[in-house]
């Protein structure tokens, strides 16, 4: 999902508690920097339940400052099992799950 005038942030490789730091700081740093965020996780990253909290946490701040975070691509892979195993599509609204599934008019 492109969004006008967005800054892409590539997320790949290490997407978990061993690293979340640098996560955090790349993804802070963009929503510092630009208003709309796309992030863009690689299919083959390694993830875990702390890069799923941290997407959450960085989506809040977003809103709040009045910016955009939405996914490049809907969560898929080790992502989605995630996000299945801990509950964060079952019982998601639809604004939640738009962010998720990556589509249209949410973020």
């Amino acid at each position: 999902m492109a969004l006008s005038g967005s800054h892409e942030v590539e997320l790949s490789g290490d997407l978990t508690i061993r690293s979340i730091a640098e996560v955090h700081a790349a993804l802070s740093g963009a929503l510092e920097a630009h208003d709309a965020v796309v992030a863009q996780i690689d299919a083959g990253a390694e993830v875990d339940l702390t890069f799923a909290q941290l997407l959450v946490s960085a989506r809040c701040t977003a809103l709040a400052a009045g910016k955009t975070l939405a996914l490049a691509q809907p969560a898929a892979g080790q992502l989605l099992e995630i996000l299945n195993r801990g509950g964060f599509l079952a019982d998601a609204n639809s604004e939640s799950r738009g962010f998720w599934l990556a589509q249209p008019g949410f973020q």
